[in-house]
Formats: C-alpha cells, structure tokens, sequence
C-alpha cells in the first residue's frame, strides 16, 4: 500500500490513446481540410493535393497515401519537430487564425493512415528537414513496457519521395504524406477514386471558397478545384461556370459565350450583426438563387437542378469561421417551420470569428457547430423575416413562370411535361393504324391549333404556332375548355396521342377541382386555416363521388364485366404517375 501511495504514473498512454482518437468523425474531405488550414496559415499561396492508389491482392485498388504540398512560409527545425505533437501550435487559442488548438491536423490524418511523414523548409537554399510519426511503432514500444519512449525523433536531412518530387515548390514550403492508408477502403468509404475525388472536390470547393476567390490556387490531382458558393454570389463560381454550358447546350452554341456568365443571386439579407465584442462580429447572410436556378415549380430535383447541387443546400446553413466554412448543416428549431422543397433555393450563411466559438460550440476539431439555446432563438428570430421575404419573392417568381407557360404551352403543361417523362417506361399507346406517321402528326398539330384557340390561348396564327410547337411531342395533352353538357371532360385519340378537354361548366370542375387549383396558387400566408379545411373536406366528398360515379357508369351497360381490364388499367396508371411525378405544380 505504501508503494502504490508514493507512485506516480504516466496520465496516458500514448499508444493507446492515439489508438482510440482515430475515430474522432471525420470524414475524408474535413480531415483533408485540416491540413490545408496549415497551408493558408503558413501562407501558402499554391496549395496541391494527390490521392495515390495501389492494388490489393485482389486486384481491387485502393488509397494507400495522399500528400499535401504548400508554396508557404515552411518550418524551422524547432517547429517541424513539434508539427506532429498533439496539443502544439505556433498559434494557440489565439482568436485571429483558423486553428487554435493544435490539434486539428494530426488527428484527421490519424483518422485514415497509421503513418504521418512531413518534409519542410524555411530557406530556399536549405534540404528538405523531415519527421515522422508512425502509430505501429509507438503501439509496438507501448507492448514492450516503453511507452514512455512514444513520440517524435529530431529533424533529420531526408529525400523527397520521388512520385511527389513534381509537386514540390522551388523554394519554402512543406510537404506532409499520409502512408498506411487503412480507411478508404469499399464499404467504409465511396467505392472508388472518382467517387471520392468528386466529393472531395465539391467539399473543398465550398469549405474554402473565399480564398480561393481571392486568388489561393488549390489543386487535386493536378486538376484546380473551383470554388462552389452556396450563397450564389461569387463570380466565376462552379455555379456560374456549370449554368454557361448548360444553357449554351439549350441555344445549341447559339448562344456565344466567352468563359463564363455570372448569375449572380439576390441578397435579401446581407451581414446582419447577430453579435458583436470589439472587433469581433458575427452576421447572417441570406439570399435568394437566381430564376436561371429557380426556374419553375417542381424543378428543384431534375438533371439541372442536381448538377447545380441544389438539393444538397436544402435547409442547410453555412457556417463560417475566420473565412473558413467549418459546417454547412441543418440546425434543430432554426427555421421558423419545418424545411420544404422550396428552401433549396435560399442561401444562408452565419460568419463568425474564433472569439465567438463558445456561442457556436465549436469543438476542438474545428468539425460542426451547435448554436447554444439563446443564440439559436436569437438566429431564428433574426431568419423569419428574411426567410418569408424569400420564399414570398420565390411563389411570386413561380407564378410569374406559370403564367408566362400558360401563354404558350398550356395550363397544365409542367405536369404534362413530367407526365411524358414517365409514360417512357409505361405500356405504350395503341394508337390509329389507318394513319400514316406523317397523317396522324398533321391531324395532332391541327387538333392542338384548335385546341388553343379553345383554351383562349390566343387567336393569332402565332399563338397558335406556339402552342403547337410547345406541345406536339407530348403524348398527352390537357386543356380546361367551357363547353355544354354534362360531360366532365372530352377526349379524343389521334394514333399514339391523346387530347383531354376538362369542361369549366361540370359542377366537379366549378366545386373541387378549380377551387383547389385557385388555393394551390396562393401564397402560404394567403391562406386560412378554415378554407384549407373546408378545401380538402369537399375534395374528398367529390372523389368520392366520381368513383362512385365511375361505377354507375359501368352499371348501366348490360355487361359491366367488359370494363374489367379499363378499370384495372385506370387503377395501375394512377398508381404508377402518382409515383413518378409528384411536387410538379
């Protein structure tokens, strides 16, 4: 007992520990990012890159290293001795840098490789100084009874691996190696190089976008990573560059275009102060996407939308501290009603310094931030206006685009439009055999020339022109038109093509479906709580009655059972587009 009360031992293990600290959550892109934070603090004004790849027995390859050069200031031998010590760093708790707690960039690296190598000097003329740490060694040492002997040998003279000798600056600068890649294997990580490589580029891209808009070149792979603004108002974004070559493939190169064309968003709210403490501050930014993005409703997820990234940024808000992107997250409770598609369209973005990270909880890995309760009622409350400001000017530029198709292509043309995209995959209309493919295209055309005509959709040759034009390789077509009767709608069958008029004097137009489509229009905050009730209470009434109808129909025929396969094909076509299109209108 005497023994153990005069016994001092050591707090931790080090071995062990750093055994247990590889799984601190990052993942590969903000782990990378942590080095590069030591590259801009160093001044670095090239920054590069590589993902080196190896097989396995298998055949099957996979990430064994990855290494980071910089152009920067590089290190002295006294402070690349201590790079790789955990708790080190030049600027500790200082509130005017990236990093603060020397931390960052060892645990990233120890997350997915065993094995942290860095290369570094501070005279042009000097050799490259080296150290290294190897987690293999320090446990094998820890096994033997010398864990007290863990940690990191003296500076030593040591040749740049040849396979990164091309990316090594002139002058200053360091070179850090991540060997013994053990993570970024299939089923812990994407499946392959290409995979990782997008994701890596679309991450870093937006983490530091700000420096490289002011001109910090950052490349992966050899390849330049362009900056990706979520906000949408930095020119010569990945943004402004992919809108350029998309819209130059819709004018067919019609459109000439040198580089690229801004499509800048609108700023509904810009460094709104939040907190202040001398020189310190932190603000929202918010801002609406621009309509070459917003487009029309119900396009939030197409092709377009997800090589802009649109639905990654839906509810999300960027938060950045000291220039640099450390979450771009959901926050619990922020917004002032639960998230909608609509949202992907909005930009938000908080901008902090070091001296608020208590406010932010912003833990030590500069990974996540989590608003504490007064400061989130105080960012929610600061939101709503902006946030309704918003979504109010998005229903308006919607129903601006709305009216504008209705003029040429229709009413009901955006669920048409969908409509013929899911009927690729369904059985395929029967269709007119007495009718040549020639005839029966002359016949539609002409039918839909009435049809406008019909649907008031101009009188003009050139209305009329329109209207055909937009709407001729639509497999179906659907107009509301007034005509006498009973009928709730007409249609007629030209070959392959179908032409619907839903008839504006049928009590089920007049009581369900024209109220309901007058209430889709409105605005949110346009609408009681009492009409939408009453709405949907009447709605199901009627759709009630129209099955009900439905079969009455068929009760009048002397064999109703012939109806057998319309029914069940009626059923399976609305079961099958409800599914495929949805959030159209």
């Amino acid at each position: 007992m005497k023994n153990i009360r005069n016994k001092k031992i050591q707090i931790i293990q080090p071995g062990q520990a750093l055994m247990s600290l590889r799984d601190s959550g990052y993942s590969f892109s903000t782990a990378v990012a942590e080095v590069i934070d030591n590259s801009i603090e160093a001044e670095a004004n090239n920054i590069h890159v590589r993902l080196f790849e190896t097989e396995n027995d298998r055949g099957k390859k996979h990430i064994d290293r990855v290494a980071f050069t910089d152009d920067g200031i590089g290190m002295s031998g006294n402070i690349l001795h201590h790079y790789l010590v955990i708790g080190y760093s030049t600027r500790w708790m200082s509130e005017d840098s990236i990093g603060k707690y020397g931390v960052g960039a060892k645990l990233a690296a120890l997350n997915f490789a065993l094995k942290i190598e860095c290369w570094s000097r501070d005279k042009a003329e000097d050799d490259w100084s080296y150290v290294c740490f190897d987690l293999d060694d320090a446990i094998g040492l820890e096994q033997k009874g010398h864990g007290n002997e863990v940690g990191v040998q003296s500076p030593t003279s040591k040749i740049i691996p040849k396979d990164c000798k091309c990316m090594m600056p002139k002058g200053t600068g360091t070179l850090v190696v991540w060997s013994k890649v053990d993570r970024l294997v299939a089923g812990r990580m994407p499946t392959n190089t290409d995979e990782l490589t997008a994701e890596l580029t679309k991450e870093l891209g937006r983490i530091f976008r700000r420096f490289i808009d002011d001109g910090i070149k950052l490349t992966l792979n050899d390849t330049p990573i362009v900056h990706f603004d979520p906000l949408i108002r930095m020119e010569g974004s990945w943004t402004d560059i992919t809108l350029t070559k998309e819209l130059k493939k819709q004018t067919k190169g019609r459109r000439r275009t040198t580089g690229y064309k801004h499509f800048p968003a609108t700023i509904i709210a810009e460094d709104v102060l939040l907190l202040s403490k001398g020189k310190h501050k932190a603000t929202l930014t918010v801002t609406l996407y621009p309509r070459e993005i917003t487009r029309k409703r119900g396009m939030g997820g197409d092709e377009l939308a997800r090589k802009l990234r649109v639905k990654d940024t839906e509810g999300l808000i960027s938060f950045v501290r000291s220039d640099r992107e450390i979450a771009y997250t959901n926050v619990p409770r922020i917004f002032n009603r639960a998230v909608a598609d609509p949202d992907r369209f909005i930009g938000i973005e908080i901008s902090f310094t070091p001296a608020f990270d208590a406010y932010f909880g912003v833990r030590n890995v500069k990974r996540g931030v989590e608003p504490f309760d007064d400061l989130r009622i105080q960012i929610r409350k600061a939101l709503v206006p902006y946030l309704h400001s918003a979504r109010k000017m998005l229903g308006d530029a919607w129903a601006q685009a709305e009216n504008d198709d209705k003029e040429t292509g229709g009413r009901f043309n955006p669920v048409l439009a969908a409509v013929a995209s899911a009927d690729k995959t369904m059985p395929k209309n029967r269709g007119d055999s007495d009718l040549s493919e020639a005839e029966a295209e002359q016949k539609f055309e002409e039918e839909l020339a009435e049809l406008a005509e019909d649907a008031g959709h101009g009188v003009s040759e050139d209305d009329k022109d329109a209207y055909v034009l937009k709407n001729k390789d639509l497999p179906f077509v659907l107009e509301t038109v007034s005509f006498p009767g009973k009928s709730l709608m007409d249609i007629k069958h030209i070959d392959k093509k179908v032409v619907i008029r839903l008839n504006t004097r049928h009590k089920f137009y007049k009581e369900i479906w024209g109220v309901l489509k007058d209430l889709s229009e409105k605005n949110e905050g346009d609408v009681s709580g009492a009409d939408a009730v009453y709405a949907a209470r009447r709605a199901v009434e009627g759709l009630t009655l129209m099955v009900i109808a439905f079969a009455k129909a068929q009760a009048m025929d002397e064999d109703p059972e012939k109806y057998e396969d319309l029914t069940a094909y009626w059923g399976q076509f609305t079961d099958t587009l409800l599914g495929k299109v949805k959030d159209i209108m």
